[in-house]
Protein backbone atom coordinates (compact mmCIF):
# COMPACT_ATOMS: atom_id res chain seq x y z
CA UNK A 1 0.00 0.00 0.00
CA UNK A 2 1.14 2.99 -0.84
CA UNK A 3 2.89 4.95 2.32
CA UNK A 4 0.79 8.64 3.16
CA UNK A 5 2.48 11.15 5.11
CA UNK A 6 2.25 11.40 8.76
CA UNK A 7 -0.53 14.25 8.79
CA UNK A 8 -2.39 12.77 6.45
CA UNK A 9 -2.50 9.80 8.56
CA UNK A 10 -3.07 12.14 11.75
CA UNK A 11 -6.83 13.43 9.60
CA UNK A 12 -7.79 9.77 9.90
CA UNK A 13 -6.93 8.81 12.97
CA UNK A 14 -8.96 12.03 14.55
CA UNK A 15 -11.79 10.88 12.74
CA UNK A 16 -11.68 7.94 15.26
CA UNK A 17 -12.83 10.05 18.14
CA UNK A 18 -16.46 10.47 16.65
CA UNK A 19 -16.09 7.17 18.32
CA UNK A 20 -14.06 7.08 20.66
CA UNK A 21 -15.03 10.16 22.33
CA UNK A 22 -18.42 9.62 22.43
CA UNK A 23 -16.85 8.05 24.70
CA UNK A 24 -0.64 25.43 33.55
CA UNK A 25 -2.30 27.83 34.52
CA UNK A 26 -4.73 28.21 37.49
CA UNK A 27 -4.92 24.24 37.44
CA UNK A 28 -5.99 22.09 40.04
CA UNK A 29 -3.73 20.90 42.79
CA UNK A 30 -3.01 16.88 43.22
CA UNK A 31 -5.40 16.81 46.60
CA UNK A 32 -7.98 19.07 44.77
CA UNK A 33 -7.90 17.58 41.68
CA UNK A 34 -8.70 14.33 43.50
CA UNK A 35 -11.50 16.39 45.44
CA UNK A 36 -13.26 17.35 42.23
CA UNK A 37 -13.22 13.74 41.40
CA UNK A 38 -14.70 12.56 44.44
CA UNK A 39 -17.41 15.32 44.13
CA UNK A 40 -18.31 14.41 40.49
CA UNK A 41 -18.24 11.00 41.40
CA UNK A 42 -16.28 9.86 39.06
CA UNK A 43 -15.79 6.58 37.56
CA UNK A 44 -12.90 5.25 35.09
CA UNK A 45 -15.17 3.21 31.98
CA UNK A 46 -12.67 1.20 29.76
CA UNK A 47 -13.27 2.14 26.12
CA UNK A 48 -10.27 0.17 25.01
CA UNK A 49 -11.93 -2.11 23.61
CA UNK A 50 -14.29 0.20 20.89
CA UNK A 51 -13.74 -0.69 17.34
CA UNK A 52 -11.17 2.08 15.55
CA UNK A 53 -13.10 3.78 12.97
CA UNK A 54 -11.22 1.29 10.26
CA UNK A 55 -12.47 -1.68 11.49
CA UNK A 56 -15.99 0.42 11.88
CA UNK A 57 -15.88 1.53 8.06
CA UNK A 58 -13.28 -1.42 6.43
CA UNK A 59 -13.72 -3.80 8.53
CA UNK A 60 -10.19 -4.45 8.96
CA UNK A 61 -7.57 -2.40 10.83
CA UNK A 62 -5.14 -0.18 8.96
CA UNK A 63 -2.29 -1.71 8.74
CA UNK A 64 -3.95 -4.55 6.85
CA UNK A 65 -5.50 -2.25 4.11
CA UNK A 66 -5.26 -2.40 0.29
CA UNK A 67 -5.07 -0.47 -2.22
CA UNK A 68 -8.83 -1.20 -3.14
CA UNK A 69 -9.46 1.50 -0.03
CA UNK A 70 -7.68 3.85 -1.42
CA UNK A 71 -10.92 5.90 -2.59
CA UNK A 72 -12.93 5.15 0.45
CA UNK A 73 -10.16 6.97 1.93
CA UNK A 74 -9.66 9.89 0.18
CA UNK A 75 -13.37 10.88 0.35
CA UNK A 76 -13.13 10.38 4.35
CA UNK A 77 -10.11 12.75 4.09
CA UNK A 78 -11.94 14.96 1.63
CA UNK A 79 -14.71 14.89 3.93
CA UNK A 80 -12.73 16.03 6.84
CA UNK A 81 -11.38 18.98 4.99
CA UNK A 82 -14.70 20.18 3.92
CA UNK A 83 -15.74 20.61 7.70
CA UNK A 84 -12.47 22.14 8.92
CA UNK A 85 -12.75 24.39 5.80
CA UNK A 86 -16.39 25.36 6.93
CA UNK A 87 -15.17 26.02 10.27
CA UNK A 88 -11.98 28.04 9.68
CA UNK A 89 -14.59 30.75 7.52
CA UNK A 90 -16.55 31.09 10.43
CA UNK A 91 -15.64 34.27 12.86
CA UNK A 92 -15.69 34.02 17.03
CA UNK A 93 -19.11 36.10 17.09
CA UNK A 94 -20.89 34.08 14.56
CA UNK A 95 -24.71 33.30 15.49
CA UNK A 96 -25.37 30.28 17.44
CA UNK A 97 -27.44 27.04 16.46
CA UNK A 98 -31.25 27.55 15.78
CA UNK A 99 -33.44 25.95 18.51
CA UNK A 100 -37.20 25.88 18.84
CA UNK A 101 -36.41 26.54 22.84
CA UNK A 102 -34.10 28.90 25.09
CA UNK A 103 -30.13 27.47 25.20
CA UNK A 104 -29.35 25.88 28.22
CA UNK A 105 -26.44 27.00 30.39
CA UNK A 106 -23.39 25.07 30.72
CA UNK A 107 -20.43 24.99 32.98
CA UNK A 108 -17.06 24.16 31.89
CA UNK A 109 -14.01 23.45 34.33
CA UNK A 110 -10.43 22.54 32.95
CA UNK A 111 -7.77 20.69 34.09
CA UNK A 112 -4.08 20.45 32.38
CA UNK A 113 -3.72 21.73 28.76
CA UNK A 114 -6.75 24.78 29.59
CA UNK A 115 -5.40 26.85 26.20
CA UNK A 116 -6.43 24.35 24.17
CA UNK A 117 -8.94 22.74 25.37
CA UNK A 118 -10.69 26.04 25.94
CA UNK A 119 -10.41 27.21 22.57
CA UNK A 120 -12.25 24.24 21.46
CA UNK A 121 -14.61 24.35 23.16
CA UNK A 122 -15.15 28.16 22.46
CA UNK A 123 -15.16 27.58 18.69
CA UNK A 124 -17.44 24.62 18.67
CA UNK A 125 -20.11 25.51 20.99
CA UNK A 126 -22.18 27.73 18.82
CA UNK A 127 -23.08 24.24 16.88
CA UNK A 128 -25.09 23.23 19.77
CA UNK A 129 -28.03 24.66 21.81
CA UNK A 130 -26.11 25.83 24.64
CA UNK A 131 -24.60 28.74 26.17
CA UNK A 132 -21.31 28.12 27.24
CA UNK A 133 -19.37 29.43 30.86
CA UNK A 134 -15.82 29.36 29.83
CA UNK A 135 -13.75 28.07 32.49
CA UNK A 136 -12.77 31.48 34.68
CA UNK A 137 -16.14 32.53 34.82
CA UNK A 138 -17.25 28.94 36.04
CA UNK A 139 -14.84 29.19 38.82
CA UNK A 140 -15.39 32.43 39.66
CA UNK A 141 -19.52 31.38 39.43
CA UNK A 142 -18.32 28.32 41.76
CA UNK A 143 -16.59 30.65 44.25
CA UNK A 144 -18.97 33.38 44.47
CA UNK A 145 -21.80 30.32 45.43
CA UNK A 146 -19.39 29.21 48.75
CA UNK A 147 -18.49 26.07 46.63
CA UNK A 148 -15.32 23.73 47.18
CA UNK A 149 -13.89 21.26 45.64
CA UNK A 150 -14.70 18.38 47.58
CA UNK A 151 -18.42 19.42 47.93
CA UNK A 152 -19.91 20.45 45.09
CA UNK A 153 -23.26 19.01 45.74
CA UNK A 154 -23.74 20.93 48.31
CA UNK A 155 -23.68 24.16 46.37
CA UNK A 156 -25.40 22.72 43.48
CA UNK A 157 -28.63 24.30 44.08
CA UNK A 158 -26.56 28.31 44.06
CA UNK A 159 -25.62 27.11 40.70
CA UNK A 160 -28.88 26.71 39.33
CA UNK A 161 -30.11 30.20 40.82
CA UNK A 162 -27.34 32.27 39.35
CA UNK A 163 -25.55 31.82 37.00
CA UNK A 164 -28.64 29.32 35.95
CA UNK A 165 -26.28 26.18 35.30
CA UNK A 166 -28.03 23.07 33.94
CA UNK A 167 -25.00 20.93 33.77
CA UNK A 168 -21.02 21.76 34.61
CA UNK A 169 -18.47 19.75 32.45
CA UNK A 170 -15.15 18.76 33.85
CA UNK A 171 -12.57 18.03 31.75
CA UNK A 172 -9.01 16.66 32.91
CA UNK A 173 -6.43 16.62 30.15
CA UNK A 174 -2.57 15.17 30.57
CA UNK A 175 -0.61 14.84 27.36
CA UNK A 176 -3.00 13.02 24.62
CA UNK A 177 -5.32 11.12 27.64
CA UNK A 178 -8.51 13.49 27.96
CA UNK A 179 -11.13 12.50 31.25
CA UNK A 180 -14.41 14.12 30.82
CA UNK A 181 -17.75 13.98 33.17
CA UNK A 182 -20.46 16.41 33.92
CA UNK A 183 -22.68 16.82 36.53
CA UNK A 184 -26.09 17.71 36.63
CA UNK A 185 -27.19 20.58 38.69
CA UNK A 186 -30.88 20.07 37.76
CA UNK A 187 -30.46 16.78 38.46
CA UNK A 188 -28.26 16.80 41.27
CA UNK A 189 -26.45 13.72 39.38
CA UNK A 190 -22.79 12.90 38.69
CA UNK A 191 -22.38 11.00 35.50
CA UNK A 192 -19.40 8.99 35.34
CA UNK A 193 -15.89 9.70 33.55
CA UNK A 194 -15.17 8.95 29.55
CA UNK A 195 -11.93 8.83 28.48
CA UNK A 196 -10.35 9.83 25.31
CA UNK A 197 -7.18 9.16 23.79
CA UNK A 198 -6.65 11.99 21.29
CA UNK A 199 -4.13 11.36 18.33
CA UNK A 200 -0.86 12.82 17.80
CA UNK A 201 0.86 14.54 14.72
CA UNK A 202 4.86 15.40 15.11
CA UNK A 203 4.68 14.96 19.22
CA UNK A 204 1.49 17.13 20.00
CA UNK A 205 -2.06 17.26 19.66
CA UNK A 206 -3.96 18.95 16.09
CA UNK A 207 -6.34 21.62 16.72
CA UNK A 208 -8.86 19.70 14.57
CA UNK A 209 -8.60 16.46 17.41
CA UNK A 210 -10.03 19.49 19.62
CA UNK A 211 -12.34 20.53 18.30
CA UNK A 212 -13.94 16.87 17.67
CA UNK A 213 -13.39 16.01 21.01
CA UNK A 214 -14.71 19.26 22.03
CA UNK A 215 -18.02 18.24 19.64
CA UNK A 216 -18.25 14.87 20.77
CA UNK A 217 -18.76 16.15 24.33
CA UNK A 218 -20.86 18.69 23.82
CA UNK A 219 -22.90 15.78 21.48
CA UNK A 220 -23.09 13.84 24.88
CA UNK A 221 -23.75 16.47 27.59
CA UNK A 222 -26.53 17.86 25.45
CA UNK A 223 -28.11 14.55 24.99
CA UNK A 224 -27.72 14.33 29.16
CA UNK A 225 -29.30 17.41 29.66
CA UNK A 226 -32.86 16.38 27.51
CA UNK A 227 -33.78 15.01 30.32
CA UNK A 228 -34.78 18.16 32.20
CA UNK A 229 -37.05 20.61 30.02
CA UNK A 230 -35.17 24.63 30.04
CA UNK A 231 -36.20 26.29 33.11
CA UNK A 232 -34.80 30.00 34.21
CA UNK A 233 -34.80 31.02 37.74
CA UNK A 234 -34.92 34.18 39.27
CA UNK A 235 -32.12 35.59 41.38
CA UNK A 236 -33.06 39.17 42.12
CA UNK A 237 -36.28 41.42 42.97
CA UNK A 238 -36.37 44.38 40.57
CA UNK A 239 -38.56 47.71 40.99
CA UNK A 240 -41.24 46.73 38.99
CA UNK A 241 -40.55 42.31 38.48
CA UNK A 242 -37.68 40.11 38.81
CA UNK A 243 -34.18 39.79 37.16
CA UNK A 244 -33.71 35.96 36.04
CA UNK A 245 -31.13 33.98 34.82
CA UNK A 246 -31.69 33.62 31.07
CA UNK A 247 -31.78 36.38 28.72
CA UNK A 248 -30.57 37.12 24.92
CA UNK A 249 -27.80 34.73 24.60
CA UNK A 250 -30.30 32.00 25.78
CA UNK A 251 -32.69 32.97 23.01
CA UNK A 252 -35.32 35.04 25.28
CA UNK A 253 -37.05 37.87 23.44
CA UNK A 254 -38.54 40.97 24.66
CA UNK A 255 -42.88 39.74 25.00
CA UNK A 256 -41.75 35.87 25.89
CA UNK A 257 -44.08 34.92 28.55
CA UNK A 258 -42.87 31.92 30.82
CA UNK A 259 -45.39 30.29 33.64
CA UNK A 260 -44.10 30.63 37.52
CA UNK A 261 -44.04 26.57 38.72
CA UNK A 262 -43.67 25.39 42.29
CA UNK A 263 -40.44 24.05 43.47
CA UNK A 264 -39.67 20.68 40.88
CA UNK A 265 -38.87 17.45 41.94
CA UNK A 266 -36.62 14.54 40.53
CA UNK A 267 -38.34 11.34 39.04
CA UNK A 268 -35.99 8.56 40.24
CA UNK A 269 -36.20 4.84 38.69
CA UNK A 270 -35.83 1.85 41.25
CA UNK A 271 -32.01 1.81 41.91
CA UNK A 272 -32.30 5.82 42.77
CA UNK A 273 -30.78 7.28 39.06
CA UNK A 274 -32.45 10.58 38.24
CA UNK A 275 -34.67 9.91 34.95
CA UNK A 276 -36.71 13.02 35.43
CA UNK A 277 -37.75 16.52 36.55
CA UNK A 278 -41.14 18.06 37.06
CA UNK A 279 -41.72 21.56 37.69
CA UNK A 280 -44.53 22.04 40.47
CA UNK A 281 -47.89 23.33 40.19
CA UNK A 282 -48.75 26.75 38.18
CA UNK A 283 -48.49 29.90 40.33
CA UNK A 284 -48.57 32.77 38.11
CA UNK A 285 -47.53 34.05 34.62
CA UNK A 286 -44.29 36.55 33.89
CA UNK A 287 -43.29 38.72 30.83
CA UNK A 288 -39.90 39.31 29.40
CA UNK A 289 -39.87 43.16 29.66
CA UNK A 290 -36.23 44.22 29.47
CA UNK A 291 -32.57 42.58 29.64
CA UNK A 292 -29.63 43.50 31.50
CA UNK A 293 -26.47 42.29 30.33
CA UNK A 294 -25.87 39.83 27.95
CA UNK A 295 -27.77 36.70 29.41
CA UNK A 296 -29.94 38.36 32.05
CA UNK A 297 -33.33 39.06 31.53
CA UNK A 298 -36.01 41.90 33.69
CA UNK A 299 -39.41 40.18 33.83
CA UNK A 300 -43.05 41.53 34.78
CA UNK A 301 -45.91 39.86 36.30
CA UNK A 302 -48.90 38.96 34.11
CA UNK A 303 -50.94 36.85 35.89
CA UNK A 304 -50.94 35.37 39.79
CA UNK A 305 -47.93 35.38 41.89
CA UNK A 306 -44.54 36.02 40.95
CA UNK A 307 -41.41 33.64 41.48
CA UNK A 308 -40.43 33.10 45.11
CA UNK A 309 -37.59 31.39 46.51
CA UNK A 310 -37.36 27.43 44.72
CA UNK A 311 -39.49 28.24 41.91
CA UNK A 312 -38.45 28.11 38.61
CA UNK A 313 -39.32 29.53 35.06
CA UNK A 314 -41.03 27.59 32.12
CA UNK A 315 -42.45 27.88 28.66
CA UNK A 316 -45.88 28.22 28.86
CA UNK A 317 -48.23 25.53 26.25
Amino acid sequence: MTQRPVALFGSLTLASLLLASCASDGGLSDEERGQYREAFGLQHEDWSDRPSLFSELFGRDADTMDEADEDRIAELEAAIQRLEEERSERDGDRDRVATDTPRQRVGLLLDGERDAASAAFREVAPDHPIVLLDDDATRDAMEEAGCVPGDLPACAGSLAVYPGLRTIVYVETDGSEVRWSSYDVALEYPHSERVSELPEVDGSVPEQAWRTFADQALIATVDRIDTAPWHARAFAEEAEGWAISAGRDSGLEEGTRLEVRGEPSIVRNPSDRPVGWRPGSRKGVVEVVDFAGDDVAIVELVDGDGPGEGDVLVLGD
